[in-house]
Formats: C-alpha cells, structure tokens, sequence
C-alpha cells in the first residue's frame, strides 16, 4: 500500500516537460501494447476460422427456342414411339420443326399462326423436335 501512496505522490510532484515527456511514453507504450493484443487476436481467429469460399454455382442458361409458324396436324404413324403429332410450317406450308406437347396446347393452336417456345430435342430416329413449354398465339389470326 506504501508503494503506491509513493506512486501517486512521485505524480503529483512532476510538472511541466516532464510531465508531458512521461504521458506522452506511456501513451506510446500503451498504444504499442493494443496493436500487438490486436495483432495476436487476429492470428487467434484466423486459425481456428474454417476457410469457407463463396462457390457460385455456373450461370442458368436458357436453351429455350422459339419458332414462329402455323401448327398443322401430321400423322402420328410417321413417327412411331415418339408421339409427335404436330408440326410447324410457314406461309408456304414448309415444315420448319416438328412439335410435341405434355399437354393438349398443340390441338388448341391447330391452324392458328402462332410463336412456339421450348426446348430441341431428338427422336428415337434421330430428327429434331420441339419439345413445346410455351404457345403464344399471333394477335393477326
């Protein structure tokens, strides 16, 4: 206890230079003393941190296509296995693709002049269809 009533009377009896000269260190020395807490703290949380990068999964693209024509009717038979019914022509009536629907959207647009989205695929003989998602009727029908 003595030693720090010395303490404290030592520090009341410094005055002028010196008292700025002995803050001014011990503030130096005190600021030196957080950084280097701050540093170790940081080297602490590092290494027990488990590196998780962000991996964005590739970008979504689109193969929809979309054709524009008139929907005609064609023989089931041509095409055996793959129930292809459909086809779109254009204004002279030349095939453009052959459609296949899920649904009955391709039996509503028969004879209708229309945009069809969707996406190519092959049959069993290796021709080229248009699996259709979408039919979007011309406005001029």
């Amino acid at each position: 206890m003595q030693l720090l009533k010395d303490i404290y009377n030592n520090a009341e009896g410094l005055k002028g230079r010196r008292l700025i000269t002995i803050t001014a260190v011990l503030s130096i020395a005190f600021l030196g003393i957080g950084i280097f807490i701050g540093y170790l703290n940081n080297l602490i949380l590092k290494q027990s941190e488990v590196s998780t990068e962000t991996v964005l999964p590739p970008p979504v693209v689109d193969t929809s296509v979309i054709l524009e024509g008139r929907v005609s009717y064609t023989n089931p038979e041509y095409y055996p296995g793959d129930e292809i019914s459909y086809v779109l022509t254009d204004s002279s009536g030349k095939e453009i693709s052959l459609l296949k629907a899920e649904d009955d959207k391709l039996a509503l647009a028969e004879g209708l002049n229309v945009k069809v989205k969707g996406v190519k695929m092959t049959t069993r003989a290796g021709t080229n269809y248009l699996l259709v998602k979408e039919v979007i009727i011309n406005a001029a029908n």
